[in-house]
């Protein structure tokens, strides 16, 4: 127990990790933007994904981004995006669901790793599964227990993994 500035008592752990959901949150508010300038960087991907015209480079998003050139660091030969939603795991680790190059509307499941782990200092690709997995995989969070939960919003199902991509557990119905 300490004191706080009011002189009330506080509960030191309900700080440490109230301290580590703000780091939580301006990790994945420094992803986001990074991502939107990523895909702002990352012409010639968003080209070979959609047939929307390529954005300029001062449509990078206004207010908490920060935009930091060359994250994340995508490895040759990979398609990335669209980026569909990030988040933070109690490691700091930065993980986006991303369609691998397809559009909603799909109905087989997404042959490529749809679900990426970056480091958060380096962009470095640390991690990627979720192959064959998913069809959209529309939300990404991960829980206090470092689950990581993955909806997938064109099979109507919710799945549990761990930290490894591996299924724990699925809700909704199988097709």
């Amino acid at each position: 127990m300490g004191t706080s500035d009011d002189g009330s008592d506080r509960d030191d752990g309900d700080e440490r990790a109230s301290s580590g959901a703000q780091r939580r949150g301006r990790l994945r508010t420094l992803a986001a933007g990074a991502l939107a300038a990523g895909a702002l960087a990352a012409g010639a991907l968003a080209g070979a994904c959609t047939s929307r015209p390529q954005p300029a480079a001062d449509d990078a998003p206004a207010g908490p981004y920060e935009v930091v050139d060359g994250w994340p660091r995508i490895p040759e030969g990979m398609t990335f995006g669209p980026a569909l939603d990030v988040a933070v795991d109690g490691r700091g680790r930065v993980l986006v669901s991303h369609a691998a190059g397809r559009t909603s509307g799909n109905d087989a499941p997404i042959g490529e790793a749809t679900i990426l782990v970056f480091d958060p200092e380096t962009g470095e690709l640390l991690d990627a599964w979720g192959e064959g997995l998913f069809v959209y995989p529309h939300g990404i969070e991960v829980d206090p227990n470092g689950f990581v939960w993955v909806t997938d919003s064109e099979q109507d199902r919710v799945f549990k993994l761990t930290p490894e991509g591996d299924v724990v557990m699925t809700l909704g119905v199988v097709p």
